[in-house]
């Protein structure tokens, strides 16, 4: 039985983009649903004010998580978790934290090199990993490092990241980075 929320084919087209990618931002919502923004936002609305989404602010975007677990959403994200998700569903966060998964302490001209971004954008990035407890420096000062290895990789397995994350090479980091998490860090 459909839940009477999601009666409205629309709506529950949204819930359920809202489960397969929990911290999506709206204008993210309304490509992937591949309706406008303004009806998006309107049937968000009506989701937020049931109790069935909620929407939580990165500083720069409302970005929405389900309330209820339904058949098309893994498990429901943590609030501890949460500000992990909403800074992995930016594109340059997200690539240094699957860099730093994958090979462990990098130095900082490193990952600039990996990621083509100048030292000063890079550093604005893991200064705002830091502060999410998501990046530590390496505690032989040279580097940095994943602040919690074994919660990052937890997130990392029941993360659906956006198609256009994995773009410009990273698909095949993050499909090894799955294989290697499954296999080494079981939940």
């Amino acid at each position: 039985m459909i839940d009477p929320i999601l009666e409205i084919e629309t709506r529950r087209r949204i819930f359920e983009a809202v489960c397969k990618f929990p911290g999506i931002h709206m204008r993210e919502l309304s490509r992937e649903v591949g309706m406008q923004k303004n009806l998006v936002d309107y049937h968000l609305e009506y989701l937020e004010k049931n109790d069935v989404v909620r929407a939580e602010s990165d500083g720069q975007f409302k970005r929405y998580f389900p309330l209820q677990a339904s058949e098309h959403a893994g498990a429901l994200v943590s609030a501890s978790d949460k500000a992990t998700v909403m800074m992995m569903r930016q594109p340059v966060p997200f690539r240094v934290v699957v860099l730093l998964a994958r090979r462990g302490c990098m130095a900082h001209k490193d990952l600039a090199k990996e990621l083509r971004k100048s030292p000063s954008t890079l550093s604005h990035h893991l200064e705002k990993l830091q502060r999410a407890g998501v990046v530590s420096p390496n505690p032989d000062g040279r580097g940095y490092v994943l602040a919690d290895e074994k919660r990052i990789a937890r997130i990392l397995l029941s993360f659906n990241p956006m198609p256009s994350l994995l773009a410009n090479g990273f698909l095949d980091i993050w499909e090894d980075l799955r294989f290697f998490s499954a296999k080494d860090h079981k939940p």
